[in-house]
Parts: structure tokens; C-alpha cells; sequence
């Protein structure tokens, strides 16, 4: 009896177990109320206690045979929570702890090698392993692109993705591949409501991919800086420098002004500089800010154009943080040395929900040729 009296109040008392539950609550006054009146050398002591602690109002001279009510009652409260207990545990662990959506995102030849399972994250080893491919290859083959054929098939894979979250509302996904910046984004923004991601790049050293590392990683030095803002702008642009710079004449080509210039950029612009969430997570910040910020001050008719050259991984966490109903509309811009300008079409990544994405290119663009994202 004394050991259960023990458990009861070791479980209930102390503020650091607020959360107790409502029978436990019940238990130890019954029992402590219980274990007084059948105890006479303490009970005086105890009942004065528990009727200032607990309001019970049990009278001093009350009979031996209360108490033994008492903790009768104490111990049927105790039991009954641990069943409870035991039963809410069980049905946690029969519950299937969901599934991992490997999704393999390529538009470039020759296509990347898919992700081994070994290469799962521990903490989602024990989940189903689905994998799911989105080539996007052929859409920019044979010195043409088509843009728009890419967008549609991606969609599809959209319309997937969101049959399998429907189906299984806690399941995760890892996004990993080579594919142009536009459908990047496009990808992000499209998932972006799944709660747990996993990021994959390209070790170069190896050729094996691996998940981005968690902690802090190195100090990349990241700026941002308003290098223009007219007084009356017709556009803003949002040029983020992570591998690469992103010169302004080529960005003028494809943009009129007067436009609003905001330049996010690592010191010094390089390859391979993103290898830890908590990189990602600061760039992202500094790029949701900024879309938060021209959202406030900005006319709503105004078009925010995203030129960006980094890592696919930082790409896809970049469209995660675009909205639908908050932000302007959004156009991700894709980068070609070999096509005039430059920059010669973009997809509008934030359209309207059920809408397909608009394919956007500046007037003065020649058909454009595959290239490098």
C-alpha cells in the first residue's frame, strides 16, 4: 500500500508534472485520506492536512472502514490509469509510422542515379521507402526546350504527391536530383505544407549522395543588400547568389524598370557552400523576409522576379517559403548561356491554386536551347 501511496504522489506532485492525468488527480487524496484513517497514530495530523489541502471535509473521528473505502477506491482510479496507459501505448505502437517519399527530380542529360535506401536517414530508415521519379529530360534534349511540356508533367507528379499525403497525412519526403531552377521552386512551393523534409546533394569527391548535415555549419558570410529602389518601380527582383553571381545586365535583359534590386548573395559566391539545414533555414529566412517585406510595401499588381544560382537543395527549400494567398506573384527566372537574353524563360510559381503555372518569357528571348539551371 505504502508503495503505491508513493508512486501515486511521485507521479502527481511538483510542478514539473502538470500534465497529470485527471484520475491520477482523483487517486492520492483518496489514498492519503485513506492510509490517515486507518492509521490512528498519524491520522489526526493527516486528516487536519488533507482537509486544508485537498477540501474533503472528513471528520476527525471518522471510522477505520472509510479509509479502507478510501484506499480501495484509490487503488480501482490507480489501475484503471495504468490500463489506460498501457492501452494508449499499444495503439501507438500498431500505428504504421508512415512513409518516405524519395522523389527524384531531374531535367538534365544524362540522367542521376537514384537514391540507394541505405542513403535514408536513420531517424526515417523504419518507414516505408516509396520512390518517386520525375524526368524531366526530354523536355530539354536535342537543343530545344519546352518549357511548358515540363510544367505539365510536373504537375502530374504533383497531383501524386498529393494522393499519397492524402492518403498518408504524416508522411515525409526527401527531394534530391538535377533539374532546372524554375521547376525547382515550382517543386518546393508545391509541397510546401509537408511538415518533415529531407535534402540530399551530390558529394562530388564520391558521387554518392547524402543528407545535409545537421548543427551549425561553416559562416558563409550571407548578405543582403538593396541595391536599388526607385521611388515608383514596376517590378522588384530578388537575385540570390549562392554558387554563382547573378550579373545585373543580364538580368536587365530579360526585366524592364524601373525595378526595385535586392541581391542575397554568400561571400564569395561558390560551389559546394551549402551543406547543413542551418544554412539553408538563413538563407530561406533572409529570402522569406524579403518577400514579407515587398508584400507590405509594394502595390499588389507588382511581379517579384526570382533569379537564382545554387544548389537544387536550397532551391526547392526557397520555393517552400513562396505563398499562394500572401505574396505577389512570383516568377523564377532560368538561366542559358546560349540563349539571348540570357535568361529567356521563367515559370510563375505561385499561381492560383488548380491553375497550371504560366510560362513566362521577355519579348525580346530567341527559343530557347537546353543549358545549364
Amino acid at each position: 500500500m505504502f508503495k503505491l501511496l508513493r508512486r501515486l504522489i511521485g507521479r502527481s506532485g511538483g510542478p514539473e508534472n502538470r500534465n497529470v492525468p485527471g484520475h491520477m488527480k482523483l487517486a492520492v487524496p483518496l489514498m492519503v485520506g485513506g492510509t490517515a484513517v486507518v492509521s490512528p497514530g498519524i491520522k489526526d495530523a493527516l486528516m487536519s492536512f488533507l482537509n486544508t489541502r485537498y477540501h474533503l471535509g472528513l471528520p476527525l473521528d471518522t471510522p477505520w472502514y472509510v479509509g479502507l473505502l478510501l484506499t480501495q477506491s484509490a487503488v480501482v482510479v490507480y489501475f484503471y490509469d495504468e490500463h489506460g496507459a498501457r492501452r494508449d501505448r499499444a495503439v501507438a505502437a500498431a500505428k504504421p509510422p508512415g512513409m518516405f517519399v524519395a522523389l527524384h527530380h531531374q531535367s538534365f542529360d544524362p540522367p542521376s542515379r537514384r537514391l540507394p535506401d541505405r542513403a535514408v536517414p536513420t531517424r526515417l530508415g523504419h518507414r516505408t521507402i516509396r520512390h518517386v521519379e520525375c524526368d524531366q529530360s526530354p523536355f530539354f534534349s536535342g537543343g530545344m526546350a519546352d518549357p511548358a511540356g515540363a510544367v505539365h508533367q510536373q504537375d502530374r507528379m504533383v497531383s501524386d504527391l498529393s494522393a499519397i499525403r492524402r492518403a498518408d497525412p504524416d508522411a515525409a519526403i526527401g527531394y534530391y536530383g538535377i533539374v532546372h531552377v524554375p521547376l525547382q521552386l515550382l517543386a518546393g512551393c508545391s509541397v510546401s505544407t509537408w511538415h518533415e523534409v529531407a535534402l540530399f546533394e551530390l558529394n562530388r569527391t564520391d558521387k554518392q549522395r547524402r543528407e545535409l548535415g545537421d548543427g551549425r555549419g561553416p559562416d558563409l558570410g550571407l548578405t543582403v543588400q538593396t541595391v536599388s529602389r526607385p521611388s515608383r518601380p514596376v517590378a522588384a527582383v530578388i537575385r540570390i547568389a549562392i554558387s554563382y553571381d547573378v550579373p545585373l545586365a543580364d538580368v536587365a535583359e530579360a526585366v524592364e524598370g524601373p525595378f526595385e534590386d535586392i541581391r542575397v548573395a554568400i561571400a564569395p559566391p561558390r560551389i559546394d557552400a551549402v551543406t547543413h539545414y542551418t544554412q539553408v533555414e538563413m538563407i530561406c529566412t533572409a529570402f522569406r523576409r524579403i518577400l514579407d517585406d515587398l508584400q507590405a510595401r509594394l502595390g499588389k499588381d507588382t511581379i517579384v522576379h526570382v533569379f537564382y544560382a545554387g544548389p537544387v537543395s536550397l532551391g526547392f527549400s526557397l520555393g517552400r517559403r513562396i505563398s499562394r494567398t500572401i505574396h505577389h506573384r512570383v516568377q523564377v527566372h532560368n538561366y542559358n548561356a546560349h540563349a539571348t537574353p540570357r535568361y529567356a524563360w521563367g515559370i510563375e510559381v505561385n499561381g492560383e491554386a488548380g491553375a497550371m503555372p504560366a510560362i513566362v518569357k521577355p519579348a525580346q528571348s530567341n527559343a530557347p536551347s537546353a543549358g545549364s539551371p
